[in-house]
């Protein structure tokens, strides 16, 4: 193992913050567009959080050699560390976050970019914020996130009519679930969109040459893009 410069944890292990309950729907943003949104709170709201909910305790990258942020796993990919440091010289466990593509795939150590270890330092902020402080850990576990405003949410736009004798993942969608589902596909890069099209040709037995769009018209074609859409973004 490569000897690092990084300072020791504080010992005993000190208190750190819980702000398990400090986000609200007000800090929640989302990607993507119909039934397929994702709810995050990007970087910069995770940051302002802390300042005001844990003032002092800042977001740090430990060093693997030559002063370098990026770790290089046994396989050859790469990581960063991340590890905050409280304002009476506390310091979390480190948290380890893979350096990846936009497949969700590591990157090997020597291809990786300033751009992707930017990026990586962003989404380690984030994901150890929750793990050590519990901040937006709703996001993670999928809970409901507390409204501010405490209004009803809007009623949900009515589904299509079933038709009898068809059992439910045979049924049709509906006008406005289809153009949400063609309105998604269209979003993806043409790399992402040409796996999604052969994947799906190969899920619903379609010929290698047939165009996606006129087949996309069921319920289960909906419910294989909930399952796997996050691959292709």
């Amino acid at each position: 193992m490569p000897e690092t410069n990084n300072p020791p944890p504080s010992s005993p292990s000190p208190q750190f913050p819980n702000l398990g309950n400090v986000i609200t729907t007000d800090d929640v943003s989302q990607k993507g567009t119909g039934s397929y949104k994702a709810d995050y709170v990007n970087w910069c709201r995770t940051m302002h959080l802390l300042h005001d909910h844990a003032p002092g305790w800042q977001f740090c990258l430990a060093y693997y050699v030559d002063n370098s942020h990026v770790w290089k796993a046994p396989n050859g990919t790469a990581y960063v560390v991340g590890y905050f440091t409280g304002p009476n010289g506390e310091r979390t466990p480190d948290f380890p976050q893979a350096i990846m593509d936009n497949r969700n795939s590591a990157i090997v150590y020597e291809k990786v970019s300033a751009r992707d270890l930017t990026d990586s330092h962003r989404r380690c902020l984030c994901t150890a914020a929750a793990a050590q402080f519990g901040l937006a850990w709703q996001l993670w576990a999928r809970e409901e996130v507390e409204n501010p405003h405490r209004k009803e949410s809007a009623l949900a736009a009515k589904p299509a009519a079933k038709i009898e004798g068809i059992a439910d993942q045979d049924q049709p969608l509906s006008k406005e679930d289809r153009e949400q589902c063609l309105g998604l596909v269209k979003e993806l890069t043409p790399d992402n969109l040409a796996r999604f099209c052969t994947d799906f040709r190969r899920d619903f037995n379609l010929a290698s040459d047939a165009k996606v769009a006129p087949a996309l018209t069921g319920v289960k074609h909906q419910n294989w893009m909930t399952k796997n859409f996050k691959n292709y973004v």
